[in-house]
């Protein structure tokens, strides 16, 4: 009955869709960008990868210890990772292993699906996380390839969207082979949503594998620094002004680092902290930093060197009803963490981390601001707070092993096509 359904939508979404492509790729991805998410490839033979789609940039830090498991369990086998954006592409050439292919997803048309999956014939697909699309799902199981969701995780948003689109989700489940959930509640959430029990199974979170790359040097601020780790609109004004009545009490870190989630927001976050009165630097823009109040770092991959230059972080997504942003990285190096109300995305890691005491929630604009100057005051309670941090991610140094035995061990199983080379 939803078969009809979708194909309408899709037609009768196209002229927004390409309009949307279009600005999009002019941002950042080019005329490749747009080629290939219609499906136009141009490539040689195919040979055969194990295909992994990262959405954007946290799928690809997400998976790249896995990937990098994947290449040291089984030299040799061609990987292929796709991304649906461009700031996702920049990040897997730097992350990932240096034989890895990139190729932008194809939009879920049937023709654009029908094309790539002639161009790679993948031996198996691998989607992180919740990236769900009917047709390119029918698609893969229809060839015989065998399909995984690795830290599988359903949101709230999800669980409670529309009626039509959570129908259109089960059916596309029902081509999932296998579903390894990063936590017991995703795992359930996936079964209330069809999926057999027999085909899922808890691995627990990527995002606690520790990276496969060394953690950069830390941003020299020269002076305290509070991190406002990839921000959302409207919560960096209201972080700001938190921040602005902490700093009436002692001690409190005087320069406000705020990394947007998205950097093209940079220009206009700054504008509406400079209307707000504060003296605002731009990044991108190159201007000096040391005479400002706030610091708009509006670059890409740099957010790690920040966490690593602050006193205390706070985790964006998290004011707002968006799930929250990835605590972990803050968390393996060492620094005390505070985020709001909204942790869905981030469920599983960040109740770790409030038990372990490596992190602190806040329910309020009042409360952050408490918490902020809290903090300020006490440095040896920051330095326990980040080492209760440190300490409870490092229980989970296995986890990209784990998940990579158990996906090549499905792949392998259902296909001919396996290498010889084993460990």
């Amino acid at each position: 009955m939803l078969k009809p359904v979708y194909p309408s939508l899709l037609y009768g979404l196209s002229p927004l869709i390409w309009l949307w492509l279009a600005r999009s790729s002019r941002q950042r991805g080019g005329a490749r960008m747009r080629r290939e998410r219609r499906g136009h490839y141009g490539l040689a033979e195919a040979d055969h990868p194990l295909w992994l789609h990262c959405a954007s940039v946290g799928e690809v830090r997400t998976a790249a210890p896995l990937i990098h498991a994947l290449a040291a369990h089984r030299p040799g086998m061609p990987l292929l990772v796709t991304t649906a954006t461009a700031t996702g592409a920049e990040t897997a050439a730097r992350v990932l292993p240096a034989a890895t292919r990139h190729a932008y997803l194809p939009l879920d048309w049937p023709g654009a699906v029908r094309r790539f999956l002639d161009a790679f014939q993948p031996r198996g697909a691998v989607i992180l996380e919740t990236e769900i699309w009917p047709n390119l799902y029918a698609a893969t199981a229809a060839r015989g390839i065998p399909l995984v969701l690795a830290n599988a995780r359903l949101s709230e948003r999800t669980v409670e969207g529309a009626t039509l689109i959570r129908r259109l989700q089960r059916e596309a489940l029902t081509h999932v082979d296998r579903v390894f959930a990063r936590s017991d509640l995703d795992a359930r959430r996936f079964a209330d949503f069809g999926v057999p029990t027999e085909r899922l199974q808890t691995l627990g979170s990527l995002k606690l594998a520790p990276p496969a790359t060394p953690p950069p040097d830390p941003f020299a601020f020269r002076r305290p620094a509070l991190v406002a780790a990839s921000t959302h609109d409207d919560e960096e004004i209201r972080i700001a002004h938190c921040w602005a009545e902490a700093r009436k009490e002692r001690d409190v870190p005087q320069l406000l680092v705020i990394v947007p989630r998205h950097p093209e927001r940079g220009p206009a976050i700054r504008q509406s902290l400079q209307q707000a009165g504060f003296r605002v630097a731009l990044r991108s823009a190159g201007e000096d930093w040391q005479w400002a109040e706030i610091y708009v770092a509006d670059t890409l991959g740099e957010l790690e060197a920040f966490m690593a230059g602050a006193e205390t972080v706070i985790i964006g997504g998290s004011l707002i009803r968006r799930g929250g942003q990835n605590l972990v990285e803050p968390a393996r190096l060492g620094k005390p963490i505070l985020f709001g109300p909204h942790m869905s995305n981030f469920a599983e890691e960040s109740e770790r981390l409030l038990a372990a005491g490596g992190a602190q929630r806040f329910f309020d604009e009042t409360d952050l601001r408490h918490a902020i100057a809290e903090l300020a005051r006490d440095p040896r309670g920051r330095r326990e707070m980040g080492e209760q941090a440190a300490a409870a991610v490092q229980a989970a140094q296995d986890t990209a092993g784990v998940y990579a035995e158990a996906i090549l061990t499905h792949i392998e199983s259902r296909t001919d096509t396996a290498p010889s080379n084993r460990d």
